[in-house]
């Protein structure tokens, strides 16, 4: 395991919202909703602490051309030329697909997965969320961000 960087969680924040912002305006999607929190994270030796985090984004929204597949699967390909690492890229028998992939230089992971009962051709939600991090000054406020970005 590599040492965590050192940084504020609003800032971290601040920093990883505006990355997720743009890649989230590339898809043909409406959104729902979009959520910011900051969550706790295992220690280097499995602890939980009050000062170990990362930011967690959570997307609901709808495909415009109810054809969230071909959205995500256009989305893996993207990926796989600049280099991600998929960690997952999965068809469901219902004709959702579901994809996870690491940012390379960054750590960040990205998921988008369609195939809900609810809207199973155009519902798609998405998870991003950096790697861990040590706030510097103590203890974090763990839970949704709703003021400060």
């Amino acid at each position: 395991m590599h040492a965590m960087e050192t940084k504020e969680s609003l800032q971290a924040a601040r920093e990883f919202l505006p990355r997720v912002e743009a890649f989230l305006e590339t898809l043909p999607v409406n959104r729902e909703k979009l959520s910011v929190r900051v969550n706790r994270c295992d220690g280097p030796e499995g602890e939980q602490r009050d000062d170990i985090y990362y930011i967690w984004i959570g997307l609901q929204a709808v495909a415009r051309g109810n054809d969230a597949a071909r959205v995500i699967n256009e989305v893996h390909s993207r990926w796989k030329q600049a280099g991600w690492e998929v960690t997952r890229h999965r068809e469901l028998a219902n004709g959702g697909v579901n994809l996870a992939a690491t940012e390379p230089g960054t750590g960040d992971a990205y998921a988008l997965d369609s195939g809900f009962e609810k809207g199973p051709d155009s519902y798609v939600v998405g998870f991003f969320n950096t790697p861990c991090f040590q706030s510097a000054s103590g203890n974090v406020q763990f839970g949704e961000i709703r003021d400060g970005l």
